[in-house]
């Protein structure tokens, strides 16, 4: 696993930047995978339905970089992490289908009809080495 935050969100940058592909539906996938993680749920809603509860925040505005971000729609519902920009996510599939991306926050809400579910410092069994926690 990644020992800072902020190389979870870069690595999604680089992987826009190079323009990967192949991500289509493997939105748990790409982003365990940004933070080195290794397999364990088979979708982005049983991984949190598995999160436990002191790990999961509802307050989008207090997500620190890396952080997960859930939402739950379609039969897998939905993850990205947190990047520097407040508003902003990376993720799978949005804006564009099939490619890593950075988006605002909602655009899983507003696009796909998804209800966003909360953030969490959890990601597959493991908890996120992620700075400026809530207290």
């Amino acid at each position: 696993m990644r020992k800072n935050a902020k190389f979870a969100a870069k690595q999604m940058q680089r992987w826009h930047e190079q323009g990967r592909t192949g991500v289509k539906g493997y939105c748990l996938k790409t982003c365990r995978e940004a933070w080195k993680i290794p397999a364990r749920y088979p979708s982005a809603i049983v991984a949190w339905n598995n999160t436990p509860k002191k790990h999961k925040h509802k307050d989008w505005k207090c997500a620190p970089i890396g952080a997960v971000h859930y939402y739950r729609g379609g039969r897998y519902g939905h993850i990205v992490i947190q990047s520097e920009l407040r508003n902003k996510v990376w993720g799978t599939d949005l804006p564009r289908v099939d490619r890593v991306g950075l988006h605002h926050r909602r655009l899983p809400v507003n696009r796909w009809k998804y209800k966003y579910l909360g953030w969490a410092s959890w990601l597959n069994g493991y908890e996120l080495p992620l700075k400026d926690m809530p207290k």
